[in-house]
């Protein structure tokens, strides 16, 4: 939910009826997906039945944002996780942050390269007494 606003508009759950969409089937059949429609009124959720096709979850965000979820050999409860997981996502693409090493510069520096641990034998400091 980004500003009190969910950005969830509809999940389409795509099954076939082979035995790698039994978690679908037990989902409709035991009223969960009821439920679940109940406690989100803000969704919309379509179930489409398609021959030769494994199972998977489509969520559709605000923006015509898609992304995918396969739910093959799911069961009931894991497919609510997926489902309540893809209601509480914004729908932007996430990106893995990687760590850059050391910094690329045309123009390295006057000074040498810092480091955060000195020496003592590298500092000399010479203090003058005024006589």
């Amino acid at each position: 939910m980004i500003r009190g606003q969910w950005q969830l508009k509809k999940l389409v759950i795509n099954y076939c009826k082979t035995e790698s969409s039994r978690g679908v089937y037990d989902l409709m059949k035991n009223g969960k997906l009821v439920d679940f429609a109940k406690k989100n009124p803000q969704l919309q959720i379509v179930t489409r039945r398609n021959q030769r096709r494994l199972p998977y979850l489509m969520a559709q965000y605000e923006g015509n944002v898609k992304q995918d979820l396969s739910l093959k050999n799911l069961t009931d409860d894991e497919i609510i996780e997926g489902m309540t997981m893809m209601r509480n996502r914004s729908g932007r693409h996430t990106y893995e942050l990687k760590h850059w090493g050391q910094p690329i510069t045309n123009t390295p520096s006057v000074q040498g390269v810092w480091t955060p641990v000195r020496e003592p034998s590298d500092v000399s400091i010479r203090v003058k007494l005024k006589e």
